[in-house]
């Protein structure tokens, strides 16, 4: 397998973007990610245009007053080597872990036995990026945005992975891999942010090799802050002491990825799929059965044949709604060899039993 109003097609008009091009040279350019100073005095960073969502939102409207565009025209900072816009955007970077309303938000309104999610759907997935022998690269792994600088996966995507293959970077607001940009019959997604890896941390009591796969977690710092898009969005954590005890058991959730569906095939499209919460120790004894015997920190959901977590989706999110906002509950572990077989629910690391030790290891 593995509500806002109608999206607007983020296409900044031709006449502004000349206009920055024309004015770019003035004053010091600064690099991407660079500290700056808006044109109102509000401490901000250095970012692609496309990505100031302040910004972009004066351009959509189309009928900006003279004194918004002088506003544009003076946030100017900087331009890749490329010759893609960066300006001074306020407030774009939250090193914390955050709280509603700042994470959760599934812009959309509306996997192994999946279905196809929309463009803005799940905006905190995120795909990890391997270099493998012979120079080829491929995604293999998901993980989840938890802020500005870190993404969430299982530690089994980064020690129980081939030898020769490394993870060297975190890509963030795609929805269909055959296409850089994607586009519906009614808007068009912005491209892909393809981000290196400035560190990445595993749980110290984890075993590669153990087959119950305890402490399966892992935080990736990223390179570079990201911003913020309709495409491009943090989880919430379960952060609070009623959060981390509540009991989930016969409720549902969504796992999200581009992992193996039931043809056997990796999709190039985000799949989603519901799947409920079962019950801990009945889960406990089907595995049991297999030798493997499983802790309070993790999590069962799943067991209908044909929906199910699959290859490729590992370290990706199992999350669910609470009071309008979205949720981590579970990272993709592990489950039955054959994805999706009945009575057989998937493995999650219970993200409420880790909070502490993810917020122990998310450095500013």
């Amino acid at each position: 397998m593995l509500q806002m109003e109608a999206m607007r097609q983020r296409v900044l008009p031709t006449s502004i973007i000349v206009i920055i091009l024309a004015f770019i040279s003035l004053g010091q350019a600064l690099n991407e990610d660079d500290p700056c100073v808006d044109p109102n005095g509000e401490a901000g960073h250095c970012i692609y245009l496309r990505e100031c969502d302040p910004l972009v939102k004066i351009l959509q409207k189309g009928n900006y007053s003279p004194q918004e565009r002088n506003f544009i025209v003076q946030s100017r900072c900087g331009m890749t080597a490329d010759r893609k816009n960066l300006v001074c955007c306020k407030g774009t970077v939250d090193e914390g872990l955050p709280e509603p309303p700042k994470c959760g938000v599934d812009f959309s309104n509306r996997i192994h036995g999946g279905q196809q999610t929309e463009m803005d759907e799940f905006p905190w997935t995120a795909l990890i990026q391997y270099r493998k022998p012979n120079g080829l690269t491929g995604f293999h792994c998901g993980g989840s945005l938890i802020n500005s600088r870190y993404v969430i996966t299982a530690a089994h995507c980064i020690q129980a992975i081939p030898r020769n293959w490394n993870a060297i970077g975190v890509r963030l607001g795609e929805w269909d891999l055959s296409s850089d940009r994607d586009c519906d019959s009614e808007t068009c997604t912005d491209e892909p942010v393809d981000v290196g890896i400035e560190r990445i941390v595993v749980h110290e009591d984890y075993v590669p090799e153990s087959k119950t796969q305890y402490n399966d977690i892992a935080l990736i710092r990223l390179a570079r802050d990201v911003h913020m898009s309709m495409y491009i969005a943090p989880i919430c954590l379960p952060l609070k002491d009623t959060q981390r005890l509540r009991d989930h058991v016969g409720s549902n959730g969504f796992a999200a990825g581009w992992g193996n569906t039931e043809n056997g095939t990796a999709s190039s499209v985000k799949l989603k799929v519901q799947l409920e919460v079962k019950n801990f120790r009945d889960c406990a004894g089907i595995y049991a059965r297999a030798g493997i015997i499983l802790r309070e920190t993790q999590l069962c959901a799943g067991g209908v044949k044909g929906k199910d977590t699959c290859s490729g989706d590992s370290g990706g999110p199992f999350t669910k709604l609470d009071r309008a906002h979205n949720y981590l509950v579970g990272l993709v572990s592990f489950g039955p060899s054959k994805c999706g077989t009945a009575g057989v629910p998937g493995i999650y690391t219970n993200v409420a039993k880790y909070v502490d030790w993810i917020a122990k290891n998310v450095k500013p």
